[in-house]
């Protein structure tokens, strides 16, 4: 369980004040609660900057039932390392979804064995129809990551919800702006599939 501190505007959103803050916000896993002195505060309003409201618009958009509430009670740098992880998990949820209607689609299968010591990466995001390896991606691809699945499966996809930083090995691609259109992504897997 994690603690901090905040204070209110004078609209009623709550800031961060790690000095001064009057109000103690209590974050543990997904349960978030808040008090002021012995006062339940049930109604949370959190003042967040643009560049979060972005993140928030666009994991609303993948999953607008999604509870967003637990990364918003982080303050700080760390509230956006939150929201980018949860877009990250909204969206894998999503490219899962829409394989699994059409595929099938083993999800995080380990493809190597684990050799003590020695980092690989050696689980990608999913598998469809055991030939076609398929990473879901919200800001960059790793290189490194996707040469060593490229070593086990000849055509892979790295797919983004919307535009990102993508570099692949030979017969593998990148896919942005999903979420405007994944039939490509079921094009592409269906010719790869023949193959």
């Amino acid at each position: 369980m994690r603690a901090f501190k905040y204070n209110k505007t004078e609209e009623g959103l709550l800031i961060p004040d790690e000095k001064n803050g009057k109000i103690i916000v209590y974050v543990d896993n997904w349960l978030v609660k808040a008090f002021e002195g012995n006062k339940e505060i049930t109604d949370l309003q959190f003042y967040v900057d643009n560049e979060e409201r972005i993140l928030i618009n666009r994991i609303r958009e993948i999953n607008p039932s999604v509870n967003i509430l637990p990364a918003l009670a982080y303050p700080n740098k760390e509230r956006k390392i939150r929201l980018n992880q949860l877009l990250g998990k909204v969206f894998e949820d999503y490219v899962y979804s829409i394989l699994s209607r059409k595929y099938s689609v083993e999800r995080n299968k380990e493809i190597y064995s684990t050799i003590k010591g020695i980092s690989i990466h050696n689980k990608p995001d999913f598998i469809v129809e055991n030939k076609i390896a398929i990473e879901a991606k919200v800001r960059e691809s790793n290189l490194e990551q996707v040469t060593q699945y490229a070593k086990k499966f000849k055509y892979g996809a790295i797919v983004f919800p919307y535009s990102g930083k993508c570099r692949v090995p030979k017969n593998w691609i990148c896919l942005f702006y999903l979420m405007k259109d994944y039939n490509r992504l079921y094009e592409w897997i269906d010719s790869h599939l023949l193959d």
